[in-house]
Parts: C-alpha cells; structure tokens; sequence
C-alpha cells in the first residue's frame, strides 16, 4: 500500500486546477455544496465531482478531514 506525502498548502495549489483551489478555499470557509455551487454559478454535482477531486489528489477522505486540512495548512503559511 502506498502512504502519500503530506502535502503543504503551497504544494496543493500547484497540482490543484484554479476551479479546485475556488471549492476547496470555499469547502475550508465550511460553505455546504449548495452553497459553493449558488457562489461559482456551477452544479451540486459538479462541486461534489471538484471536490473528490481535491480528496483523491491530496490523499484525504471525508468533506470533514479536508476543511481540518485546509484550515490547519492555511494557518501555517
């Protein structure tokens, strides 16, 4: 089994496209998917398709451990 790299914030965002950066900067403000997709004028299901996305590229699994992720890596920087 292959254990991922713990990825910083700045590493994230480079292999992360611009509209993943937008949903996880929102997903880390605890914004629901109808909320997110209302903001960047885009499906629910297209936030839920961004944001596994996000989950498989960083290596996390459940909304609740990507914003505890996003909010402690955004706090180191």
């Amino acid at each position: 089994m292959e254990v991922k790299k713990k990825l910083s914030y700045s590493e994230a965002l480079k292999i992360l496209s611009e509209r993943e950066s937008e949903v996880l900067a929102l997903v880390g403000k605890e914004y629901s998917n109808k909320k997110i997709a209302a903001e960047l004028s885009i499906s629910v299901r297209t936030v839920q398709a961004h944001r596994n996305a996000i989950c498989n590229k960083l290596g996390i699994h459940g909304r609740g451990r990507l914003t505890k992720w996003y909010v402690r890596k955004n706090s180191e920087n």
